[in-house]
């Protein structure tokens, strides 16, 4: 799936307390230029890490990994995965790659025990690892040839991902039985699929897949990605259907990025125009429940980006880019209140949301 944008500037927020009544537990994540920022619910912000590629909090919120690099002024430098409690304190390394090798994905497993990635050379291989936390003495575990995502169970026992076959075949929806090493293609799709991750409760699979791909109408290299959609899959009823929010703008077609609710009932999602560059020319936040009988837009201009739910459910926070300066909003569910966090600076206007924990 293309890479989301990363944010574009060092950047320096004006935040206040915008939001009246019990604040949302929880810290939000933000990632400028490789500065990894941590937001509370009101407003105030610190920095974590400086030069980080990848960030994300662990499942209980008290620490942080991120992937960097040994000298990041080097082309082509040696990567490593770290973690750090955010309160303050001595940072452990927990891997660092061979030269020739990059991080795909990191995600923690939910006991926030063990962090699972894929390591990638290109053009010869990408393999899964589970790299316990602590490290353990005998270094991290290979699971073998991995694709496209890493979501484990609510208990921590399968990790799901997207196969596929390759270019006009099928692909699908394979999980991996970490005690055994077992892999079991749960679904088979019609067509390609780019990422999968189970909801908070186990019962469903959110995966994307391929709608269409561009049409070429000539020899000229064309920059258009495929436009994708959002599906579910029950694991009970061993089905799947497609997200369709119809209250969206016409050409907003294209799923951008998404996210669970923590109870596993709702899914905020982007969609937009589909582009050559992400975000794109036009996007917004919508919030659906499963049966798709309700849904909202939570956001009001057209370029806004990167839902998360905060910790409790009650709110989802998304970057706004519709006018001159970028805004992290909250978006409050039960009221249908929509407020500023933090807006950033004309020097350093770009920033990208990772997480709410």
């Amino acid at each position: 799936m293309r890479n989301l944008l990363q944010a574009a500037a060092a950047l320096l927020l004006f935040c206040a307390a915008a939001f009246s009544g019990q604040p949302e537990r929880g810290n939000l994540l933000l990632d400028s230029y490789g500065k990894v920022l941590l937001i509370t619910p009101e407003g105030s912000s610190r920095p974590l890490a400086d030069n980080a590629n990848q960030a994300l909090l662990s499942p209980d919120g008290s620490r942080l990994a991120f992937t960097t690099d040994l000298d990041p002024k080097a082309a082509n430098s040696p990567q490593k995965l770290v973690v750090m409690p955010i309160a303050g304190g001595p940072q452990t390394e927990i891997v660092e790659l061979p030269p020739d090798a990059h991080f795909g994905h990191i995600v923690w497993r939910p006991d926030g025990a063990a962090l699972a990635y894929d390591a990638v050379v290109h053009g010869k291989s990408d393999d899964l690892f589970i790299a316990q936390v602590p490290p353990a003495k005998n270094g991290p575990q290979n699971f073998g040839h991995w694709y496209q995502g890493i979501s484990f169970s609510p208990d921590g026992k399968e990790i799901v991902h997207a196969v596929n076959n390759g270019p006009g075949e099928s692909g699908g929806l394979e999980v991996l039985d970490v005690a055994s090493g077992k892999r079991t293609l749960l679904y088979q799709t019609k067509t390609i699929v780019w990422d999968a991750r189970y909801s908070p409760d186990g019962k469903q699979i959110a995966y994307v897949m391929t709608l269409r791909e561009p049409e070429n109408t000539d020899d000229e290299p064309d920059c258009t990605p495929p436009t994708l959609g959002l599906w579910i899959y029950s694991v009970e009823e061993r089905s799947s259907q497609p997200v369709e929010i119809r209250s969206a703008p016409k050409g907003w077609d294209d799923m951008k990025n998404f996210a669970w609710s923590p109870d596993g009932k709702n899914i905020a999602l982007t969609v937009g125009t589909t582009d050559c560059d992400y975000p794109g020319s036009a996007a917004g936040v919508f919030l659906t429940n499963l049966g798709q009988t309700q849904q909202t837009r939570l956001s009001t201009g057209d370029m806004s980006f990167e839902p998360a739910f905060s910790p409790d459910g009650s709110a989802v926070a998304f970057v706004d880019f519709s006018n001159s300066q970028a805004k992290l909003m909250r978006y409050q569910v039960s009221s249908g209140k929509l407020s500023v966090i933090c807006e950033a600076t004309p020097q350093s206007n770009y920033y990208s949301l990772h997480d709410w924990k």
